[in-house]
């Protein structure tokens, strides 16, 4: 009998710390989500932006372009966190989805920082 509840005891332990691994994984693609937001936020700032909806009055990325981003963001993560209020075990998927995310947004930014560095080594003439 002993062993029953001993067996008993480590699943449930085995299986809470499953759930609280999901969850750091989730909290960790947030961190990660926001933070790849910021940067490329910061290498787009005061340039020209592409993006029609980001840009201001003169084409360039300002305080309109960081605040629909921040709304995006915002949104995005505020929706996570409904969805997985009812459905936790999606954690997961939340997770792989921010955390991919992240990565386009860092390429995004990687891509304006090697802009920025090629058009100054261009000589003015």
């Amino acid at each position: 009998m002993k062993l029953l509840l001993t067996f008993l005891l480590l699943g449930s332990l085995e299986a809470n710390a499953a759930e609280v691994r999901r969850k750091t994984w989730w909290k960790a693609s947030l961190v990660a989500l926001v933070t790849s937001t910021s940067i490329d936020a910061g290498s787009s700032w005061g340039r020209l932006e592409a993006n029609p909806l980001l840009r201001n009055g003169d084409g360039r990325f300002g305080a309109q372009g960081v605040a629909l981003k921040a709304v995006i963001l915002g949104g995005v993560a505020g929706a996570q966190y409904l969805m997985l209020r009812k459905h936790p075990h999606q954690e997961k998927y939340a997770a792989i989805t921010n955390f991919a995310l992240s990565g386009v947004l860092t390429a995004a930014a990687v891509s304006n920082i090697r802009r920025d560095r090629y058009s100054r080594s261009i000589p003015s003439r």
